[in-house]
């Protein structure tokens, strides 16, 4: 079974500002790549959701589970449900991680 995912809208606002960033310094051609690769890395928890690790801060989205897919320098944080992936951020792995805990408690 294929799992629906849905974005918060946060989440997306992280994915536009990762792309724009990308664009910037690196040229729309490796924003496409990293585009595809993100969009690849949510497909592959659609098909498998426990392939991402636990959020090693034990936190929980609508008391389920935060998990982890790490996607070259970018980590999808995510949860899910019996029916349901929701990405709940996209991290910069070269930003700073005392803020992350945080920002992810924040979402809703």
């Amino acid at each position: 079974m294929a799992y629906k995912y849905r974005w918060l809208s946060q989440a997306l606002d992280d994915f536009s500002n990762e792309i724009g960033y990308v664009v910037k310094e690196f040229g729309l051609s490796a924003a496409r790549r990293a585009e595809s690769k993100i969009y690849d890395g949510v497909q592959q928890l659609c098909q498998f959701p426990f392939s991402g690790i636990p959020f090693e801060e034990k936190l929980l989205y609508n008391n389920q589970e935060i998990r982890v897919l790490h996607i070259h320098q970018i980590s999808l944080i995510y949860s899910f449900d019996n029916e349901m992936i929701t990405i709940i951020a996209l991290w910069n792995n070269y930003q700073s991680p005392n803020k992350l805990t945080s920002i992810i408690e924040s979402r809703e």
